[in-house]
């Protein structure tokens, strides 16, 4: 069995910053991670190479800067056996669609697979569309919000979550799992005896010039949605601190504030 997994670097987006003035995120000295959800597919991946009796196989694959390469060793490390950076300037400015394409593409000159994971969403994007659109792209079946998988009997069960609650759905190969962030917890940092390994391993480089690509359908060229401006939410002051000595003129501070609000009378 062989099985995908898609992971993309992101900004750790919590201590992230806007620039004032170009509406950009500032990128300087910004710690760079695997996406949560994305790490969760590669759990997903992991426990089920535990379950499945045959050889599985887990390839891991990104598209991103020569520096993702860390990202794909730290995936070796915690498991995966192969790893796939697809680079290029050629893919700058890509879309949700012109990025699945690709990451279908990119696929495809791989081999085939049996099942394709993906996370949720991503932190900094967080549309919620590649694993879906790679699913169409690449014609096989899809299933989304996934919180836990398994191998029964010769297939797989699924638990989907959506806002009427937990749904289970049962399935064989091939199709595309979307990985929820909170689902199962991230993988060990480090399987034993691998970290060796991941400094060795080859990491093979995927370009528009080894696998089948339309450049119309890349990059800026192939994207169909482009962000007009990026700003950071307007903080604003919704409590005030109280603190008037005894609690008796503490309380008797905020009948008063109250009663000045109208809230009492």
């Amino acid at each position: 069995m062989n099985i995908l997994v898609c992971i993309k670097t992101v900004p750790d987006v919590p201590h992230a910053e806007i620039d004032p003035e170009t509406n950009n995120l500032i990128r300087d000295g910004l710690k760079m991670v695997i996406n949560p959800s994305d790490l969760c597919g590669l759990k997903f991946a992991l426990n089920i190479k535990e379950q499945v009796e045959e050889d599985v196989k887990i390839s891991v694959l990104t598209m991103g800067p020569p520096s993702a390469e860390k990202d794909l060793r730290d995936s070796i490390a915690m498991g995966a056996d192969e790893a796939y950076l697809l680079e290029g300037l050629e893919f700058v400015g890509s879309d949700t669609l012109a990025t699945s394409y690709a990451l279908s593409q990119a696929a495809k000159s791989i081999g085939d697979f049996d099942i394709v994971f993906t996370g949720d969403q991503t932190l900094d994007g967080d549309t919620g569309q590649v694993g879906p659109q790679l699913a169409e792209f690449l014609e096989m079946n899809q299933v989304t919000y996934v919180s836990k998988i398994d191998y029964v009997d010769g297939h797989f069960e699924v638990n989907r979550e959506s806002r009427g609650g937990t749904e289970t759905v049962k399935l064989n190969t091939p199709f595309v799992v979307t990985a929820l962030k909170d689902s199962t917890g991230k993988p060990s940092k480090f399987a034993l005896g691998r970290n060796e390994l991941a400094d060795t391993i080859e990491i093979h480089d995927l370009n528009v010039n080894n696998i089948d690509l339309d450049p119309e359908k890349i990059g800026q060229k192939g994207s169909r949605t482009w962000v007009k401006e990026v700003y950071a939410q307007e903080k604003s002051e919704t409590g005030q601190i109280i603190d008037k000595g005894s609690l008796e003129e503490n309380v008797d501070f905020v009948v008063e504030l109250l009663k000045k609000e109208h809230v009492l009378v």
